[in-house]
């Protein structure tokens, strides 16, 4: 990681990055920091781990991305991703890019106690999802589904239905 702004989805996405990287490599838990730490850059990065070299040599990765997020991220990071997640909505969008969407954001959240758990997302997506569909998914007692992927992959399903019922409308009035 170089020069530049870092925000949560940068700093989440490089820590996906290093994960691929620990399994591809077969990198052993206690070899992680060491083997990804020091291919940083960036003044702040660089002084940071010169002044931090025998704690991160010790250090374990999820406590490496702890620290990682208070260097690099604004404090409330937690807090604004939350709210991230709770404010998303599906717009003119479909469902599955909506719900992939917010489960992205809350990817971010992974390990921290802001974590929306499946049944969480599945009820901030029902209640941000476009009404039309929200409407059609009561109708059809998808809330009944108990699986969080069956209930994503039934939505999505009902929402394709939707989309397809809007297109014969345009079709229709063309």
């Amino acid at each position: 990681m170089g020069e530049g702004d870092i925000d949560t989805s940068i700093l989440w996405d490089w820590f996906n990055c290093s994960e691929n990287f620990f399994r591809q490599k077969s990198i052993t838990p206690e070899n992680r920091v060491v083997s990804i730490a020091w291919g940083m850059s960036g003044i702040h990065a660089v002084r940071w781990l010169s002044a931090n070299s025998p704690l991160l040599d010790a250090m374990s990765w999820d406590d490496y991305k702890e620290q990682m997020r208070t260097l690099f991220l604004p404090s409330d990071w937690k807090h604004a991703s939350h709210m991230d997640v709770l404010c998303l909505q599906q717009g003119l969008r479909s469902f599955i890019e909506f719900s992939l969407d917010m489960m992205g954001h809350n990817n971010l959240l992974a390990g921290t106690d802001s974590f929306f758990n499946d049944e969480a997302l599945c009820d901030t997506m029902d209640a941000n999802m476009d009404r039309e569909l929200a409407r059609e998914c009561n109708r059809e007692n998808v809330t009944s589904i108990a699986s969080f992927w069956d209930w994503l992959d039934e939505v999505k399903h009902l929402d394709e239905r939707k989309w397809q019922r809007m297109e014969e409308i345009e079709r229709t009035l063309a």
